[in-house]
């Protein structure tokens, strides 16, 4: 293994996990972790197992998002259930899950914020037909949503504005009015949220731009 920090944080998600194995994988540029998650409830309860399996780039570890599939197929092939028919997990909205690669993600953490509580909340939807936690919606309009949670707002053409001015790296200063309109200055309006869109790839933003393009016209 040929990434340090990736060997370091294997060795102690395997202490931490002892029902993975590693599958290292020298002539594929992603490594596996494979094994058991066990689920159980906040009171130690056991509620049920999944086969699991992680990829992670050792390349670019630790920025980048580790792809998760369930290998039991316990969980119906469906979009209801955040999963496509080969059995890769939507853990997040992507959007999330890039931010966080940004900033590098450790697998223990990543695990225990990510994947943990996705399976648990597929066992509980099994259990009482609904999640836990609020989801996200599907394709675009889980974009959609995000967009309406974070910036509060469900005007599409000041959701465009706002993305074209992340977009061509034209946001006003602290003290200056507000990119939505608002008569309210920036940092006290949207300039958190503003950050967190300019960490995103430019292609994201370009994708989710002409995506609110489309559905304007």
């Amino acid at each position: 293994m040929t990434n340090s920090l990736l060997e370091k944080n294997i060795n102690s998600f395997l202490n931490t996990y002892p029902k993975f194995k590693y599958y290292e994988r020298p002539k594929k540029k992603c490594s596996i972790l494979k094994g058991l998650i066990d689920i159980c409830d906040v009171d130690g309860n056991y509620w049920d197992s999944f086969k699991i399996e992680i990829f992670i780039e050792k390349q670019k570890y630790p920025y980048c998002v580790p792809i998760v599939k369930e290998t039991s197929t316990k969980i119906e092939r469906i979009d209801e259930w955040h999963i496509s028919e080969d059995g890769f997990c939507c853990l997040d909205i992507d959007h999330e899950l890039e931010f966080m690669s940004k900033r590098g993600i450790n697998i223990i953490t990543f695990y225990q914020e990510k994947v943990y509580p996705f399976f648990t909340n597929v066992l509980y939807k099994m259990k009482n037909g609904k999640y836990a936690n609020e989801e996200y919606m599907h394709h675009f309009d889980g974009v959609i949503q995000f967009y309406e949670e974070r910036l509060k707002l469900n005007d599409v053409s000041v959701i465009i504005k706002i993305l074209t001015s992340v977009k061509n790296n034209d946001i006003p200063g602290r003290n200056q009015f507000c990119v939505c309109g608002k008569e309210i200055k920036i940092k006290n309006c949207h300039l958190g949220t503003l950050g967190f869109l300019k960490s995103l790839p430019k292609d994201r933003i370009q994708r989710d731009l002409d995506g609110f393009n489309n559905l304007n016209n």
